[in-house]
C-alpha cells in the first residue's frame, strides 16, 4: 500500500506538471495572438479596436501652429500597404512630439472613416482618425519599407489615363520656364518637365513651392540638368486646347530639386545614358524673365504666339455663345482702345461661357503675324505703320495686361486639396 500511495503521488505530480505546461502554452498563444497586428489591407470599417504596427513614411501639418493645426500622415505596414491617417487639433497636442517621419510605431484604437474626399493621398477605401483613446508607442521594428514613390508616366497624364483626385509623385528634368509671377497676393511659376521617354508635361507650382523653385534658379541658373521631384502632386485635367498639367497640393507636397536622393540620382544617370537633350540655360535675365518681385513680360513674337491659335472675334463669340450676353455692352474704360489696333492673347473658356485676356500688344510686326495666321487672311488688310503714332515708341512695345477673371488660371490660383 505504501508503494501504491507513492505511485499515486508520482502520477498526480506528473498530471499537475502537464496541466501547468498546457496553461503556459495557452498563455503564450494568447499573448502572441493579442500582439499580432492588424493588416492595413484588411481594414474595412467593421471594427475600430485596431492594433497596427506601422512606419510613418510621410508627415505634414496643416493650419496655423498651436491654433487650428492638424497632422496628416501616410502609414505603411510590413506588407507595404499604405493608409492615410489624420490627427486633428484636439489630439495633436498629445502626440505631436512623438510623430516623426520614417519612425516605426505600435498604434491602437482609431476611428475608421471613408476615404471619399475630393483628393486622396492613398487609394485605400478607408482612412484613420486619431481619437481620445488612441495609443501611440514608438518602437524599433524591422521589415517595414521606407517611402514608396508613386511616379506617374507623363504619357498617361497626357492621354488622360489616371485616377481623378488621386495624388501622385512626379520626377523630370526642367526643360523650360514658361511663366512666373510673385506678388503680395499670389506666387506661381509654370515650367515644363521632360521625362525619360522624352515626353513634356506642364507643371504649375505656387506659394512657398514657387519661391523655393525660383530661389534655386537664381542660385543655380547655369546648372544643367535641373531635376525636380514633387510628391503628392495634383493632376489637373485638360480643358479645350489646354492639355493636362500637374501641380503641388496645398501642404502635402514636398519639392526636391537636384537633391542627393536615390531617385534623383538614378534619374540623372539614366538621363545621361539615354542622351536626352537638356537646355543648359533655363532663363535669361532681361529677356523675358523677371526678378522675384515681378512677373514675366512678353519678350518676343514667338513667345506671344507660342501654343496660340488665331481666331476672329466672331469665332470666339461662337465658342462662348450665350443668349443672355450683350455683345455690344462694354465698360467705359475700353472706349480708350477705340481706334487702336492691338493683338490680344485670349484664353477661351467655353465651360464658363467667357474669355480671359492674358496679354495684348501693339507691336506692328506681331499684329501682322497674327493676321497671317487667320484662315481668311486675304480678306484682312495689313496694318500700316502710319496708323500708329510714330512719336510714341512705347506704343510699339509688347505690353502685359492683367485683368480679373473668376476662372483665369493665370490670375487665380488653382483649387487645391484640403490638406
Amino acid at each position: 500500500e505504501p508503494k501504491a500511495d507513492a505511485r499515486r503521488s508520482i502520477h498526480k505530480a506528473m498530471f499537475d506538471r502537464r496541466i501547468y505546461e498546457c496553461c503556459v502554452v495557452v498563455q503564450v498563444l494568447c499573448s502572441l495572438m493579442a500582439h499580432i497586428p492588424d493588416k492595413i489591407k484588411t481594414i474595412d470599417g467593421s471594427k475600430e479596436t485596431l492594433r497596427l504596427a506601422v512606419r510613418i513614411t510621410d508627415l505634414w501639418f496643416v493650419g496655423v501652429a498651436d491654433k487650428l493645426e492638424q497632422a496628416e500622415m501616410v502609414m505603411v505596414d510590413s506588407n507595404g500597404d499604405e493608409i492615410h491617417a489624420i490627427c486633428k487639433q484636439d489630439q495633436l497636442n498629445t502626440w505631436k512630439i512623438d510623430l516623426k517621419e520614417n519612425c516605426t510605431y505600435a498604434m491602437h484604437n482609431f476611428r475608421v472613416i471613408k476615404n471619399d474626399g475630393q483628393y486622396k493621398v492613398c487609394d485605400h477605401t478607408y482612412k484613420l482618425a486619431f481619437t481620445r483613446v488612441t495609443i501611440v508607442r514608438q518602437c524599433e521594428l524591422d521589415g517595414f519599407p521606407l517611402k514608396r514613390y508613386k511616379f506617374v508616366e507623363f504619357s498617361n497624364v497626357i492621354d488622360g489615363q489616371f485616377e481623378p483626385g488621386l495624388l501622385v509623385d512626379i520626377i523630370g528634368v526642367v526643360d523650360e520656364v514658361v511663366f512666373h509671377h510673385v506678388s503680395s497676393r499670389s506666387r506661381r511659376v509654370v515650367f515644363k518637365l521632360r521625362d525619360l521617354s522624352d515626353q513634356l508635361l506642364s507643371c504649375i507650382i505656387w506659394d512657398n513651392y514657387c519661391l523655393q523653385f525660383l530661389e534655386y534658379l537664381d542660385e543655380h541658373e547655369s546648372e544643367s540638368p535641373i531635376i525636380v521631384l514633387l510628391t503628392n502632386a495634383r493632376i489637373k485635367e485638360g480643358q479645350g486646347s489646354y492639355p493636362p498639367s500637374v501641380g503641388n497640393s496645398l501642404k502635402a507636397s514636398k519639392l526636391a530639386i537636384n537633391e542627393l536622393v536615390v531617385q534623383i540620382q538614378e534619374f540623372n544617370q539614366r538621363l545621361s545614358k539615354l542622351g536626352i537633350e537638356v537646355r543648359s540655360v533655363l532663363t535669361h535675365r532681361g529677356q523675358g524673365s523677371s526678378q522675384l518681385s515681378g512677373s514675366t513680360q512678353l519678350s518676343s513674337k514667338e513667345t506671344y504666339i507660342s501654343k496660340s491659335e488665331a481666331k476672329t472675334i466672331s469665332e470666339i463669340n461662337n465658342i462662348c455663345e450665350d443668349d443672355d450676353m450683350d455683345l455690344n455692352a462694354s465698360p467705359k474704360a475700353l472706349d480708350k482702345l477705340l481706334g487702336n489696333v492691338l493683338a490680344f492673347k485670349i484664353k477661351v473658356q467655353p465651360k464658363y461661357k467667357n474669355s480671359a485676356v492674358l496679354k495684348c500688344s501693339s507691336y506692328l510686326s506681331l499684329i501682322n503675324n497674327v493676321l497671317d495666321m487667320l484662315p481668311d487672311a486675304e480678306a484682312c488688310s495689313k496694318i500700316n505703320v502710319t496708323m500708329l503714332d510714330s512719336n510714341n515708341p512705347a506704343q510699339h512695345e509688347s505690353q502685359s495686361i492683367s485683368i480679373t477673371a473668376d476662372h483665369d488660371p493665370l490670375i487665380g490660383l488653382p483649387l487645391t486639396p484640403t490638406k
